[in-house]
């Protein structure tokens, strides 16, 4: 519908745009550009809200809580801890300036750095953890969603001594592994 009226619009404009040229054609080529494209609005105000209503009768409906699990069940390869040497050379990379962290454009999953003297397990977005650096407002979001900041080494390495690719997986989506800490620690990463 919006595109015939773009083509008829196009049509009248063209024609009236000759008659304009007079100046009593003007005032009445203005009047009607303004009153099409006063009805072009309303019409594709009127198609949105016909797309919504017919959209709304096709697709089921679920409650509003239901939320979809990502998180798979635990298998026994999943609930293997870090252990304490892997924790403690993770920390060492960290400490020698390395990052844990995919690089590329946009969510990359989680990662380590260290901030200051902290470490920290967060998101990574476009190559770059979410860091206190990013102001409070939005570490505070990372810390909710499940990000860390660790004021000691000692705090780090006792919380990812105990953790498994269960506890690791975040959202799924380019999560922290054992292989890829092992990786990490080998320098592939």
């Amino acid at each position: 519908m919006s595109q015939l009226l773009t083509v008829a619009l196009f049509f009248i404009v063209s024609y009236l745009w000759d008659d304009s040229r007079h100046a009593a054609g003007l005032a009445k080529y203005l009047w009607i550009v303004r009153a099409i494209a006063a009805l072009c609005i309303v019409l594709g105000v009127l198609e949105g809200i016909a797309r919504l209503t017919r959209r709304g009768k096709d697709e089921p409906t679920a409650p509003v809580d239901a939320a979809p699990d990502v998180t798979p069940e635990p298998s026994a390869d999943t609930l293997i801890p870090v252990g304490p040497e892997l924790a403690h050379a993770v920390a060492d990379r960290l400490d020698a300036g390395d990052e844990l962290v995919f690089h590329h454009p946009y969510y990359c999953g989680m990662g380590f750095t260290r901030y200051g003297d902290a470490y920290v397990y967060a998101s990574v977005q476009d190559g770059e953890i979410i860091t206190p650096k990013w102001g409070d407002e939005a570490f505070k979001y990372e810390v909710r969603d499940g990000g860390k900041l660790f004021e000691s080494r000692v705090q780090f390495i006792e919380w990812l001594t105990v953790q498994t690719d269960y506890s690791l997986h975040g959202d799924g989506n380019q999560r922290i592994t054992l292989a890829r800490l092992r990786s990490f620690v080998s320098g592939d990463q």
